[in-house]
């Protein structure tokens, strides 16, 4: 029972020391106290992050974090001697594209002892508030735990909540276009493109959606995952451009998986109906 005892106590000191090195964009600790790929869940969806994505997200962030505080509550569940289970509540205060942003949220994270060291293998944010998001219609600004996501940005004669609207349904988007993409339904990830919709890479000319349709038709056998971290978004009426951070691993029928990472410009554009297709994205991905 002592030993348990020290164990959460380590573990709490453990997760506030990760908070610190976010705090203070301290890489190399933050990296030190990680199990890669990590696994990262908040408001944009679900997210697994290498080890050079997530060197990548800590020297940019879209965010500087002023004031962390780890509740008391913090709850510890020992699932095995070397797996547990860390939830608490936490205050945070941003800045986030050079406006403050404070708020109360609830996280966990899963922690994994490999040769006597605890390392985070998977962190969860919810911010506080109604169960159904009913308090949080007006808000589009959400950050929180390790690989959080990026800033929003927006401009237009259009009222502040028809923008919030925009920028949410358009981080749907991005979510769906992933969830969509690991489940291998390419009818669904062609359905949010548009029908003159322009992709860019650096490894041929630019094709359409009939070169991507097509192309799909040879992927059935391989499995893709992939993030994307917003770093800008900006809403300009029916059109709209975002910068994101983008991690994909492919693996093939051999099961060994490859993975690569870059910098993507994607434009978006509002339908009459009110939903956002991809129109033209500039994927700078070196090829596989």
């Amino acid at each position: 029972m002592a030993t348990a005892t020290v164990e959460k106590k380590e573990l709490i000191q453990l997760e506030k020391e990760y908070w610190r090195a976010l705090k203070d964009r301290d890489v190399s600790t933050a990296m030190r106290l990680t199990d890669f790929p990590c696994i990262i869940t908040g408001p944009q969806g679900v997210g697994r992050v290498d080890k050079q994505a997530f060197a990548e997200m800590m020297k940019d962030p879209p965010y500087t974090i002023h004031k962390v505080e780890v509740g008391d509550d913090a709850q510890v569940r020992m699932l095995q001697d070397d797996v547990a289970v860390l939830a608490y509540q936490v205050h945070e205060e941003l800045t986030v594209d050079g406006k403050p942003v404070a708020f109360d949220a609830a996280d966990s994270s899963t922690w994994v002892r490999r040769d006597g060291r605890w390392l985070c293998a998977l962190h969860t944010e919810a911010i506080a508030g109604d169960a159904f998001g009913r308090d949080r219609a007006g808000s589009s600004t959400s950050t929180g735990g390790p690989g959080r996501a990026g800033t929003t940005t927006s401009t237009t004669p259009s009222s502040e909540a028809s923008i919030q609207d925009d920028e949410r349904a358009i981080r749907r988007l991005v979510g769906d276009w992933f969830a969509a993409t690991r489940a291998g339904d390419w009818t669904k990830v062609l359905s949010l493109m548009a029908d003159d919709v322009v992709f860019m890479t650096p490894d041929r000319e630019p094709f359409g959606k009939k070169e991507l349709a097509e192309a799909t038709r040879s992927m059935h056998d391989i499995r893709l995952e992939g993030t994307s971290e917003i770093k800008e978004l900006t809403v300009r009426g029916d059109w709209a451009w975002y910068r994101s951070y983008l991690t994909v691993t492919m693996t093939p029928p051999d099961g060994k998986p490859k993975q690569r990472s870059g910098y993507v410009l994607t434009i978006a554009r509002k339908k009459p109906d009110g939903s956002w297709v991809i129109a033209r994205d500039a994927n700078l991905l070196p090829p596989m």
